[in-house]
């Protein structure tokens, strides 16, 4: 078999007798030849090569040299990959991991003088001479050194110069590390830079890189003579010897490079450098390895079966693009993350990640298959649990989603899933952007979720209570604004309690008109919350706020209701658990502190009031789809056990952003994570749930409350169940009003058992809610008069109230001029009474009083203080509490 000579690339005009002329020279100057130095002037030639000598950096210890490796990123455990950030996919090696036959081929063909030159090879120049004129050449026209001190150990300025400066100034370089690092031991040292440093092509820097990406071999030691020949074969043109490029697919599917020349066909360049190569190794070029004739032959019939080549696929990738943005802010000062070479451990769990991605798919991928393909892929992926409400999402024309779960006890990102599906691009359009991270990077409007700050913020500052009294009547707040409950209904007089666990609007505007704009705005910036608009957006909502309208971020509120979730203890939001550098130290990442943003007693009351939303026996409406239900082998449980959990549902106007957030109760381990979970789904375009064409209605407790439920259900099927902590100290129980709050009196028909920060229950040091609020005596009875709530208020808003009365003494469904109508509050059958009438020849004959109760949703817990005895002075009712609201409207119509 002939072996064909390699052509090199015709060199630019103007340039054939520069090169070799300048090459000559530079040589004549390092041997001191003295006839043609004095032709050419002794002085001034040593002079010339002197100052350019001094213009060269020191080569002293270049092995200190950083090369630049990728930085892999791995799961929680350090086990498991999930990407990898590089410029140059790089493994560095020790002399001793290359065998002796890569060595030799390397040496054949880039520098056979290795062993014996000064880092500069006369025979070199003298071939690159011979080159200049004829276009041929069948060897490398610098030496090993002089390319390794090109990549690595000249300036930048000298690198950008002109051409025969830089090559009088590489040999100089060149000889100057070969003097530097003399003998053996220095060759060895210079030819494992040069092979850790070469570029071999599809990005991969140095010859282990080579060998994993062409043939998939991690230890360099298995390499055959074949093969370390064609790696040998590759830095002088990767692209010209770009295995890749010739490579077909035999029989099995394996790619390949063919090695026999077919009739009338020439070899691929690569094996006609191969097969060079392995010519020079038999002629016994090599210093280590003499090919026999028949180790020849077998390594010339050897077939190039190359590696599939992987494309770049990273786990959790939402989660690492998220992560990046921190890695980058704590390797500021050092060597960025493409070239460092760091491990990077994140606080990913991959099984909760899985989870996470399957349920999100779940919710909005399969729902917009057609039935077949979705039934199918229900089967497929062991969703048969779940059919149910996933077949009741079909055709909603919902196509995006996210998730995050975190630990709350120590701000640990588990799992983030930022879009329906990140390779998902055969999907996209205007409804679902896979790469934009939603839950990381995006903004949207949390809906009623943002309903647990305002009232958590009134708890600590003592403006409210869960018996507080609020109003839900349909209300102009402010002119043109007037906003209404999902149900288009008006429950009148409701506590808080109840106001929260059935996600009423207009009473946390009432309660956000008492706690104060700028009171919650603090709260949000303390928890490390941002918005859209900047961080004046939700002052500037006003009490538009309260039900949600300012954009946030997902993941920063899903840690703010980790806050709730531990005892009022925020941790920032933790993707990274260590860093180690190429050396194995340690990177010290930012100290970080928790920070106590509301007091253990107020997220203590907020999670009391949520944990009712994920039970069906206390809250009929959102307790059957938020419910946390684990399969169970007990016959005496067949419908599975219900895990304690809390949860806040989020829908917007038109129904754009549908989203849930909630939490586990905490595991008694104080090593387990204690699980807070957020799920969003809606359209990339902010486009509303279509079907048919038509909007359809839609609960999120019916949408990503589902995902949610069935996503902690899957995670926490083997933990054991644990309750919510008991109050802690702080927390005052006491009896109260069922209708009205504040204590019982001669105008109570029911009661029930009620939690309060110390000192603001009824009776105590600093009593909120007055009592008696909702009642007026008149015609010698006690009468529902919900316009003495608010007498204070804004002329507007007692004006809504009186409408109300005036529709509600006509019974349930009276509907008003803002198209919502009076309705009872869930479960019960009046107001709390009748309404006051209009004059007392028109009051209704009384109905027995009915027997007291501790209401559907009495908090279970330890035995309640007894209420306090209601004083004579009690029976005048005292007026509505003047805020500072209130106060700063009165006398103004709006």
């Amino acid at each position: 078999m002939a072996l064909a000579r390699v052509r090199a690339r015709p060199k630019p005009k103007g340039s054939r007798y520069v090169w070799p002329v300048a090459f000559v020279l530079a040589f004549v100057g390092l041997i001191g030849l003295s006839s043609l130095s004095a032709v050419l002037g002794v002085a001034t030639g040593l002079t010339f090569v002197e100052k350019m000598e001094s213009e060269l950096p020191s080569v002293a210890g270049f092995e200190q040299l950083d090369f630049a490796e990728p930085s892999v990123i791995y799961d929680r455990t350090g086990t498991i990959e999930l990407a990898r950030f590089q410029v140059e996919r790089r493994r560095v090696v020790e002399y001793d991991d290359i065998p002796k036959v890569l060595l030799d081929a390397t040496i054949a063909v880039e520098d056979r003088s290795f062993w014996s030159n000064e880092g500069y090879d006369p025979n070199g120049i003298a071939a690159a001479a011979v080159e200049s004129v004829t276009g041929v050449r069948d060897r490398g026209a610098s030496t090993i050194t002089q390319q390794f001190v090109r990549a690595r150990l000249l300036p930048q300025d000298v690198l950008e110069g002109d051409l025969w400066t830089r090559k009088i100034k590489e040999i100089l370089q060149a000889r100057n590390l070969t003097r530097a690092y003399p003998g053996e031991e220095g060759k060895q040292r210079i030819l494992t830079a040069y092979l850790n440093q070469i570029y071999y092509g599809h990005q991969a820097y140095g010859v282990a890189a080579a060998a994993e990406v062409y043939f998939g071999i991690t230890d360099l030691k298995l390499l055959t003579p074949s093969q370390a020949a064609v790696l040998a074969g590759l830095p002088q043109a990767p692209d010209t010897y770009d295995l890749y490029k010739w490579a077909k697919r035999d029989s099995l599917g394996r790619l390949y490079v063919p090695t026999i020349s077919l009739a009338g066909e020439q070899l691929p360049p690569p094996i006609e450098r191969r097969n060079f190569i392995l010519g020079a190794l038999e002629e016994g070029n090599g210093n280590f390895i003499r090919l026999t004739k028949a180790q020849l032959d077998q390594s010339l019939r050897e077939p190039v079966v190359l590696n599939e080549p992987e494309p770049v696929v990273f786990k959790a990738p939402h989660f690492v693009w998220y992560m990046k943005s921190q890695l980058d802010q704590i390797l500021a000062d050092r060597a960025p993350a493409e070239r460092g070479g760091y491990k990077v451990i994140t606080s990913i769990d991959m099984h909760a990640q899985e989870l996470a991605e399957k349920y999100v798919s779940a919710g909005t991928i399969l729902t917009n298959m057609p039935p077949g393909q979705m039934n199918a892929a229900i089967e497929a992926e062991g969703l048969q649990a779940d059919r149910e409400w996933i077949s009741n999402l079909h055709g909603m024309d919902i196509h995006n989603g996210a998730l995050v779960a975190m630990d709350a006890r120590t701000g640990q990102i588990l799992a983030h899933v930022g879009s329906a599906g990140y390779y998902r691009d055969d999907l996209a359009s205007g409804t679902l952007d896979p790469k934009f991270d939603v839950a990381g990077r995006g903004y949207r409007q949390p809906g009623s979720a943002w309903k647990p700050l305002v009232y958590a913020a009134g708890f600590d500052t003592g403006e409210i209570t869960p018996g507080t009294l609020l109003l839900d009547v349909t209300t102009e707040f402010s002119r043109g604004w007037v906003p209404r409950d999902a149900d288009l209904k008006e429950r009148g007089p409701v506590l808080v309690r109840d106001a929260l666990t059935y996600s009423l609007n207009i009473p946390v505007i009432r309660a956000l008109d008492r706690v104060g704009v700028d009171t919650v705005a603090a709260l949000a910036s303390q928890m490390g919350l941002t918005f859209a608009r900047g961080d004046r957006h939700l002052a500037q909502a006003g009490l538009a706020g309260a039900i949600g309208t300012a954009e946030t971020n997902m993941v920063e509120l899903t840690s703010a209701y980790g806050a709730l979730a531990n005892r009022g203890l925020q941790y920032e939001p933790q993707a990274i658990l260590e860093i180690r550098d190429r050396d194995e130290n340690v990177v010290p990442l930012p100290a970080t502190a928790p920070r106590q943003v509301v007091s253990e007693q107020a997220a203590w009351l907020t999670t009391d009031i949520l944990k009712d939303s994920t039970d069906p026996l206390v809250n009929t409406v959102f307790g059957p789809r938020l419910q946390v239900v684990n399969e169970s082998t007990d016959p005496l449980l067949p419908d599975g056990v219900r895990r304690y959990a809390a949860a806040k549902t989020g829908t917007t106007n038109d129904l754009r952003d549908l989203s849930v957030y909630g939490y586990l109760a905490p595991p008694a381990d104080p090593n387990a994570p204690h699980v807070v979970a957020s799920v969003w789904i809606g359209n990339s375009d902010h486009s509303p749930p279509l079907a048919g064409g038509e909007r359809v209605p839609i609960l999120a407790a019916d949408g990503p409350g589902r995902i949610w439920s069935a996503y902690l259900r899957e995670l926490s099927k083997d933990w054991p169940n644990a309750p919510f902590p008991s109050p802690p100290q702080g927390i005052a129980a006491a009896t109260i009003d069922l209708w009205s709050g504040g204590g019982p009196g001669p105008w109570t028909r029911e009661t029930r058992v009620e939690y309060f920060i110390e000192g603001t229950q009824p009776g105590g040091s600093r009593q909120v809610d007055p009592n008696g609020l909702l009642y007026r005596q008149m015609c010698g009875r006690w009468f529902v008069d919900v316009a003495k709530v608010e007498q204070d208020a804004p002329e507007r808003w007692v004006l809504a109230d009186l409408d109300w009365m005036d529709r509600a003494r006509r019974g349930a469904g009276r509907r008003g001029e803002h198209n919502s109508s009076t309705a009872r509050l869930f479960g019960r059958q009046d107001w709390g009474g009748f309404i006051a009438p209009i004059d007392c020849s028109l009051a209704p004959t009384p109905a027995p009083l009915p027997p007291s109760s501790p209401g559907p949703t009495a908090p279970p817990l330890p035995e309640p203080t007894p209420g306090p005895t209601v004083p004579p002075a009690a029976l005048t009712v005292p007026a509505a509490r003047t805020t500072r609201a209130t106060r700063a409207m009165r006398g103004r119509r709006l």
